[in-house]
């Protein structure tokens, strides 16, 4: 998590303790004493390089200094952990801090300092008495037996297309292949490319699935069969300011489309979009493309109907309207007329229409713990819908990186969680997390070019052993200090319960990414 640092506001993210957490000098937030409607969307926990550069500026030395960042309702709230080798040099940060804040926001206590940032004090009270903070937790591994494991177990990867040779043992111990990425940056969908190609020509997955609603999937299904590429352009141009919409994204997909031509029928793989539709007007316009390939005028006067109405803007459906509009299109799908008119096109309408449906109820604010409690769950529920649930075929699709996490974290049940505790897909799935360092994301809608680093360490092994190229890390191996306890190599919130294999299996660390590029209309 990259920051803009003044002289002592250290622009991070952070939280507040309860009565407990003044009293003691933990640094490690309990996710548990979160307020309802209050998320945890931020921990950042210095590596000694920045030790070394607060340490510099707070003119003391620092031996921990951890942040968070915390969203509520009333608005975020940040909030500075530092912790000293001495109670003075806590003290002399401390009056520093009151120089810039009203001692309500700053605390004192032993070797810790608390420093709150928010201009609304009733979150501070309200964050004092509930948040709780344990101590950083003490590794049992030692530094030398993790070096050597990781020497063991970890490969320089000079050629993405390389990398199979390394995945290719995983082949027959999965059946679901997942992989976690940080959106908007370019390596990430020629990473895509490869890992697809190789596991559908090597290693028998049948099905490509995707972080997409059913309705982009579904113009992506006639295009793979086509290869029209006014509608690929379409698509992206209905999608512009996404992180699908990017030129890496569109040369992806023209390369999913060459391997997909490629490949004999028999192994032809198919494409399931499990997403919840984002877009109303994309899902409408994907519906009224299929009502126009069916020739029946009688589906006008249906309900059904009111699609084109609302695309030629002959009609509006307000938000607090769209629920019923949407369970009436629904409901109309089950009549004799509509069935037979539609024939097997009415799955397609039913999938886009209750992924909307599930995209209209999600619950508010978006980004937040209910919210992506419920739409991973939703995402699960459809992935049961299209793929079944006696655990049958295989699938690879690469994803948002919480998504592939497969126990809680964060207080949310992600979607690859909820796949490993089904039966069918028990121990079936295999998770692949991309941590960056030193690298550059575009953002979406405004294309701005951020830095960007998601590697959490205080050791740098991985780093060093990587020496400035990307690096493939298996992380269980024999006698592997990740089946061990919790080694979070990620700038993510730091689950509390588990090993780290119990998370992910495979870690792909990636220096220098470049961002991506909006797609500009040429696809070059």
């Amino acid at each position: 998590m990259r920051r803009t640092i003044l002289a002592v506001v250290l622009i991070c993210f952070l939280s507040i303790g309860t009565a407990l957490a003044w009293e003691g000098e933990g640094t490690v937030l309990d996710l548990y004493s979160l307020p309802e409607h209050w998320t945890c969307v931020g921990d950042y926990l210095a590596p000694p390089g920045d030790l070394e550069i607060f340490s510099n500026q707070l003119g003391a030395p620092v031996e921990i200094l951890r942040n968070y960042l915390l969203s509520t309702p009333q608005g975020n709230l940040q909030i500075n952990l530092v912790v000293t080798e001495t109670e003075e040099q806590a003290e002399a940060i401390y009056r520093l801090f009151l120089q810039m804040h009203p001692p309500q926001k700053v605390d004192l206590r032993g070797r810790k300092v608390m420093e709150v940032l928010t201009d609304d004090l009733q979150l501070v009270e309200l964050a004092r008495s509930t948040l709780r903070f344990d101590p950083e937790p003490v590794t049992a591994v030692d530094s030398v037996e993790l070096r050597e494991y990781l020497i063991k177990y970890s490969w320089i990867i000079n050629d993405l297309q390389t990398m199979s040779t390394q995945l290719q043992m995983e082949v027959e111990n999965y059946r679901i292949f997942l992989v976690g990425e940080s959106h908007g940056m370019s390596i990430n969908q020629e990473l895509e490319s490869a890992l697809l190609e190789f596991l559908v020509t090597d290693g028998g997955v049948q099905n490509y699935l995707l972080e997409l609603p059913p309705s982009v999937v579904g113009f992506l299904r006639d295009y793979l069969e086509t290869g029209d590429e006014e509608l690929l352009d379409f698509l992206f141009s209905a999608a512009e300011g996404t992180y699908f919409s990017t030129q890496e994204s569109y040369r992806h997909w023209r390369r999913v489309h060459d391997l997909y031509r490629s490949l004999p029928e028999e192994k032809k793989f198919a494409l399931l979009g499990v997403d919840v539709e984002h877009y109303p007007i994309l899902a409408f316009q994907y519906l009224q493309y299929l009502l126009d390939k069916v020739d029946d005028n009688h589906l006008s006067e249906t309900m059904l109907g009111e699609i084109a109405r609302v695309l030629r803007g002959e009609r509006s459906i307000y938000s607090h309207e769209m629920h019923l509009f949407l369970t009436g299109l629904l409901d109309e799908l089950e009549g004799d007329v509509v069935k037979g008119s539609l024939g097997i096109l009415v799955d397609d309408f039913e999938l886009v229409l209750s992924s909307l449906l599930e995209a209209v109820s999600l619950p508010t604010p978006n980004g937040g713990v209910l919210w992506n409690a419920a739409r991973d769950k939703a995402m699960y529920a459809s992935f049961l819908k299209q793929a079944g649930a006696d655990g049958t075929g295989k699938y690879f699709g690469q994803w948002g990186l919480n998504h592939v996490f497969q126990n809680e974290q964060m207080g949310v049940e992600w979607f690859a969680s909820f796949l490993d505790k089904t039966v069918g897909y028990q121990d079936a799935v295999f998770s692949m997390v991309l941590v960056y360092q030193d690298s550059h994301f575009m953002k979406s809608f405004s294309h701005d070019v951020l830095p960007f680093g998601s590697y959490q360490t205080k050791a740098n092994l991985i780093g060093q052993l990587a020496a400035g190229k990307l690096l493939l890390v298996k992380l269980d191996g024999a006698d592997s200090p990740f089946d061990q306890e919790i080694l979070w190599k990620i700038k993510e919130v730091q689950p509390s319960k588990g090993v780290t294999t119990d998370y992910y299996q495979y870690l792909l660390f990636v220096p220098g990414a470049g961002a991506s590029s909006p797609w500009d209309g040429s696809g070059t």
